[in-house]
């Protein structure tokens, strides 16, 4: 999984809003088999299937793949709004990794920051108003936070280790990251959603990684190798109650809760390259989603109401 750390690493920006363009959606490759159970939503996720990382979009049935992005450039990390109606990523379309918005059917894309670092990992706040993210400055990468149109934008971490993988809690008031305490030993924390009351959540010599709040607000999901290889775990809020719900050979990371809370999907190369799975929120039910021969990482699961 060294292109999922490689991801993990990639560090963030925001501030500045660049002239709008627009790339027009282009349907690709066959569309993956449909799972055993017909899952609700949408999932958006990073994928080179088509020659270079682009954003795509598929129902959680598996049917009505789609590419949004076609750019020479790396397309990824997609983020949906709280409404369905927009998708937020990282780009390097004009030179460095930058936060750009599109509309959810691939149009209407717009810059929303310019900073010679590089800005990645957006997640938009449960209201719709702010947008989260790492960005690269200093030496290293920290959380930020700025409004939707990548104005007013405010830091909220600073740490000498790189901050990444911001997730809002479902009421707005927190925000949950990984930090990256040496090589790898990445590590959760929770902080308030202005930037006190930091908390470190999880305290084991392993990465854990990526964190992903519950649609109620009690669990947040992640990726460890505290067993020895990836897989995907769940704790409560306050990091007690940790849980394994995966048990492969090969490695499961980069959970992504249903829009209800009752299924995860993920990424993991147990069929030989990274595909992305689906599977209950108790770890059982597992099926696979994608089936590519290129990598499909990354994903987002949004829900209908914009489809």
């Amino acid at each position: 999984m060294r292109r999922l750390l490689a991801l993990v690493v990639l560090a963030a920006g925001a501030c500045s809003r660049a002239p709008s363009t627009s790339t027009a959606p282009s349907p690709t490759s066959p569309a993956p088999e449909a799972p055993a159970v017909a899952s609700e939503g949408r999932i958006a996720f990073g994928s080179e299937r088509d020659g270079n990382s682009e954003v795509y979009v598929v129902n959680a049935d598996g049917t009505g793949l789609r590419r949004l992005t076609g750019h020479p450039a790396e397309e990824a990390q997609p983020t949906w709004s709280p409404d369905g109606t927009r998708i937020a990523y990282a780009s390097n379309r004009d030179g460095n990794f930058e936060i750009n918005v599109m509309s959810a059917d691939g149009t209407g894309v717009e810059r929303l920051t310019d900073h010679p670092g590089d800005d990645g990992f957006p997640a938009w706040s449960p209201d719709g108003t702010k947008i989260a993210f790492s960005r690269d400055h200093e030496g290293n990468a920290d959380i930020f936070v700025m409004n939707v149109d990548g104005t007013r934008v405010e830091q909220l971490t600073d740490d000498p280790a790189g901050d990444f993988s911001p997730a809002w809690s479902p009421d707005g008031t927190k925000i949950a990251f990984d930090r990256d305490l040496e090589a790898v030993n990445f590590e959760i924390y929770v902080i308030n959603a202005d930037g006190t009351g930091e908390k470190r959540l999880t305290d084991l010599s392993a990465g854990d990684i990526a964190p992903a709040w519950s649609p109620d607000g009690a669990k947040i999901a992640f990726f460890s190798d505290r067993d020895g290889n990836f897989d995907i775990y769940v704790m409560n809020a306050d990091g007690t109650g940790i849980e394994r719900l995966t048990d492969d050979p090969a490695d499961d990371a980069l959970p992504a809760w249903s829009p209800e809370g009752t299924e995860l999907a993920f990424v993991t190369n147990r069929d030989g390259n990274e595909e992305i799975y689906l599977m209950g929120a108790d770890g059982t039910g597992v099926r696979r989603l994608t089936d590519d021969p290129a990598d499909d990482v990354e994903p987002a699961w949004g829900s209908d109401e914009a489809a």
